[in-house]
């Protein structure tokens, strides 16, 4: 959250409670004023005024504020931002300006060429100062001459830019200083001046320059703007006018903004280099959609369609506003590009070969963003994004896809959320033509595809805005759950009937569950049973022929229901094999002998012939004499 996100939080017109979680200022003097400002131990003014003076002249601050400032001095990459926020706070709660220009140093050198002057205190500095003016030159050149950026507005032939070589106490870096807004003017720009560190070495210094020249021409055309975009723009420009050292601090700062994809483009305080990394999202959107544009002119188009005439009022028109208007005239919008730059912003470094990189030295920059897991998308599950890493609006998550080998299946992966973003579910691979792109409708985004031998995609899931999203202050992240596996479910096998079959048998087993396909085939296990044939009914039916062999062992089977897209299902217990009915004894399927104590045998069996009249007749004596047997 920014310092003037913090201050409009304190004013009237919103809740007076304060609540330390709402910050995050990560810079230990400033956190320290924050802190004693939300006490009611500073006034706004006080607190502004400490701010400044620990960026330009920690030595001139009041104790304990001299100590606390030169024993963690402000890092050189917060100068600027420091000092640019603390302008339009002023502005926006009319306090009075931060003060004049400062005195002229003893030293300095003119440009022959553009109304440039560099000033320094000793003859020892006089070389970094010719390398800074030179530096200077080629960048007024390119920025303001070729490409169109604003000239600082109070710059006159008789009144030179001033730029100091001084101890900034920020070791090897600069800052941009506004002075006060410039009422000549219709839109909200402001005076400034530079410093750059004593201790540049004059060979590298030039990068620098270029750098702050860039915020000079950023407060002509728009004082208010948020002062993340101010860092993107002279990062990116760092590259634009000196390709050989601006690419290479590019890529030293852009592992801040990858290494954390699901940030907002507009996210990060100037705790660290995220801002400066995050030169990559103008990089990447010029890189797309310059058409016959140079990359730095198509950049100043944003900061032209940001400009605006509030008197100091507010940032009324932000640059994503404007990053919107522009794409819509070059048939684009910003959510679309915002997917476009998920991909692209991987497709750099190893992944720059591919045939979808578009990204200008996409060769030069090695820090592609993490995956937040891997999803075995083969195996029906779920999951949600690890703790902290929630999507911001323009942030992006990327999971890894996984299969076992050869596995063909259609594969399907499907996002839900309480928030209805807008979200979009982008699948892709470095060795890939083209991108796979859905975006949600009716609370749901769901995406489809064929597994892709010997590759595993990434698959992004990315959270676009609104037109409500306000770049000061991109919120929380949110949850959302992603569901996978194959396109059609595995089968479900629950019944099975008869349960019974008998050894030596044929017959007809009827099994009833989910997701049949025709072409499904059956297998029992044990193996011993054989399948005639398979009848798909329906999705929900199939009536499978069996024969049970003589010699099949006795007991439970299970079944296993395998459909043409070698989805299967199994139910244990399914059968049980019995073994055959014993076999009744009938007339003429035995041998007999006589003997002693043996059966009578004759024709027919042991009871046929006289022998068995004279049986019956005893047998009918007995019940008629006594009534029973």
């Amino acid at each position: 959250m920014s310092f003037l996100l913090f201050v409009l939080l304190l004013s009237p017109n919103t809740s007076p409670e304060f609540r330390s979680e709402m910050f995050s200022m990560r810079v230990p003097f400033t956190e320290a004023v924050t802190r004693e400002l939300a006490a009611g131990q500073l006034t706004l003014e006080r607190a502004l005024n400490l701010r400044e003076l620990a960026v330009r002249n920690p030595g001139a601050l009041p104790e304990p504020w001299r100590t606390r400032a030169l024993s963690s001095r402000i890092p050189g990459w917060a100068g600027t931002g420091i000092l640019v926020e603390n302008f339009q706070v002023r502005k926006q709660f009319g306090l009075r300006a931060d003060g004049d220009f400062p005195a002229p140093l003893d030293l300095f050198l003119d440009s022959e060429i553009f109304p440039i002057r560099v000033e320094y205190t000793d003859v020892y500095y006089e070389e970094l100062a010719r390398s800074v003016l030179a530096g200077a030159e080629t960048a007024w050149q390119k920025e303001i001459v070729e490409w169109g950026y604003f000239m600082p507005p109070h710059v006159t032939a008789g009144n030179p830019y001033r730029i100091l070589v001084a101890d900034t106490g920020m070791q090897a870096s600069g800052f941009m200083s506004p002075v006060d807004y410039w009422w000549d003017t219709a839109w909200d720009d402001c005076t400034s001046w530079i410093m750059i560190d004593w201790r540049n070495d004059a060979q590298w210094v030039r990068d620098t320059v270029a750098h702050e020249l860039s915020h000079a021409t950023q407060a002509s055309m728009d004082c208010l703007e948020h002062i993340g975009f101010w860092e993107n723009t002279s990062t990116f420009m760092e590259g634009q006018v000196e390709p050989e050292l601006g690419v290479w601090f590019q890529d030293s700062v852009l592992e801040y903004f990858q290494s954390e994809p699901h940030r907002s483009v507009s996210a990060g305080e100037y705790m660290d280099y995220y801002w400066y990394g995050g030169f990559f999202w103008p990089h990447v959107l010029s890189s797309l959609y310059a058409g016959d544009d140079e990359k730095a002119v198509f950049v100043r188009r944003i900061w032209e369609g940001a400009m605006q005439e509030s008197g100091g009022a507010g940032n009324t028109v932000d640059y994503m506003e404007s990053i919107d208007t522009l794409l819509m005239e070059r048939q684009a919008d910003l959510n679309t590009a915002y997917e476009n730059y998920a991909v692209q912003r991987t497709l750099i470094g190893e992944w720059s070969g591919s045939s979808m990189a578009k990204v200008q030295w996409a060769d030069r920059y090695n820090t592609i963003p993490p995956v937040a897991g891997t999803l075995i998308v083969s195996e029906r599950g779920q999951v949600s994004p690890p703790a902290g890493q929630q999507p911001q609006a323009y942030g992006t998550n990327y999971w890894e896809l996984s299969w076992p080998t050869n596995y063909t299946r259609e594969l399907r992966v499907t996002l839900t959320s309480p928030d209805q973003g807008p979200w979009s579910l982008v699948l892709f691979h470095p060795q890939w033509s083209t991108v796979q792109t859905v975006r949600m409708e009716d609370a749901v985004a769901e995406l489809t595809f064929t597994p892709t031998a010997g590759q595993r995609p990434r698959l992004a899931v990315v959270r676009g805005g609104t037109e409500s999203f306000n770049p000061e202050n991109p919120q929380s992240g949110v949850n959302y759950t992603l569901s996978y596996g194959p396109l059609v479910p595995d089968p479900i096998v629950d019944e099975a009937s008869p349960f019974e079959h008998l050894q030596g048998t044929s017959g007809q087993v009827t099994l009833r569950g989910l997701y049949f396909q025709d072409g499904a085939t059956v297998d029992f296990a044990p193996d011993t049973i054989e399948v005639t044939g398979v009848q798909i009914v329906n999705e929900n039916e199939a009536i499978v022929s069996i024969t049970v062999p003589a010699d099949a062992p006795l007991g439970a089977y299970a079944v296993t229901l395998t459909n043409p897209d070698e989805g299967s299902g199994s139910f244990d217990r399914a059968i049980i094999v019995k073994p055959a009915a014993a076999k009744p004894a009938i007339d003429g399927d035995c041998s007999c002998s006589t003997g002693p104590g043996g059966r009578f045998s004759g024709p027919g069996g042991p009871f046929s012939g006289p022998g068995s009249l004279l049986l019956l007749g005893l047998g009918l004596f007995i019940i008629r004499r006594f009534g029973r047997v």
